[in-house]
C-alpha cells in the first residue's frame, strides 16, 4: 500500500481533530449548565446570545448561519424549534416577503442575564492559563484557520471578524440582486 507522503507521520499535527474535539467538550458544557426549565438546549444558548447581543438590529436567518457557520437547512431546524420552545419569534418584513426577522421572546430575554454568566464562565474557563497577548494570537489563528477554509471554495464564505455580523436593508437587497444577476 503506498503512503501518502506526511500522512501518519508520528510528528504531524491534527488540529482538525482536536478542534472538533474541542467543539464537541463545548457543546457538552453548554447542555451541563442549560437553566432549569428554561426549555433550552446547550445548541440554542449561543444563539440565545447573540440574538441578544444583536437585539438593536434586525437579524435574519442568513445572519444566523453566517455567524455560526451553519447550513441553512440547520439554521432552519435549529430556528423552528426555538420558536416552537417559546423562545424566539419570527416575523415578516414589510420589504421583502421572503425573509423573516428573529427575535427573542419575553421569556428567552427573562435568562439571557443566566446564559452570560455561563458563557462568561465557559470563556474564562477556556482561557485559564493564558496570557492576554496568547488569547489574542489564538484566534488571530481561528481566524486564519476559518479564511484558510473558506479559500478552498469548498465551504460557503462566512463572516470574517472584520465583517459585521448582520445586514442592513440595503446589504440584503443589493445581496439579492447578486444573485439574482447570477441565476
Amino acid at each position: 500500500m503506498d503512503q501518502v507522503q506526511g500522512v501518519d507521520s508520528p510528528g504531524m499535527l491534527r488540529p482538525s481533530l482536536e478542534i472538533k474535539a474541542l467543539h464537541n467538550l463545548i457543546g457538552r458544557y453548554w447542555n451541563g449548565i442549560v437553566p432549569p426549565d428554561s426549555r433550552m438546549s446547550g445548541a440554542n444558548m449561543p444563539i440565545v446570545l447573540y440574538l441578544h447581543e444583536h437585539r438593536d438590529s434586525d437579524v435574519f436567518q442568513y445572519d444566523i448561519e453566517r455567524a455560526f457557520s451553519i447550513t441553512r437547512s440547520t439554521a432552519s431546524r435549529v430556528l423552528g424549534l426555538m420558536e416552537k420552545k417559546g423562545l424566539i419569534t419570527r416575523s415578516a418584513v414589510g420589504w421583502d416577503a421572503r425573509v423573516r426577522k428573529i427575535e427573542l421572546t419575553p421569556t428567552a430575554s427573562d435568562l439571557v442575564v443566566e446564559v452570560m454568566r455561563a458563557a462568561h464562565q465557559l470563556e474564562t474557563t477556556l482561557f485559564t492559563g493564558f496570557t492576554p497577548d496568547e488569547q489574542e494570537r489564538f484566534m488571530d489563528d481561528l481566524a486564519r484557520m476559518r479564511a484558510n477554509l473558506a479559500a478552498t471554495g469548498l465551504v460557503g464564505c462566512e463572516r470574517t471578524p472584520d465583517e459585521p455580523a448582520t445586514r442592513t436593508r440595503q446589504d440584503t437587497t443589493h445581496h439579492q440582486q447578486k444573485g439574482d444577476e447570477a441565476a
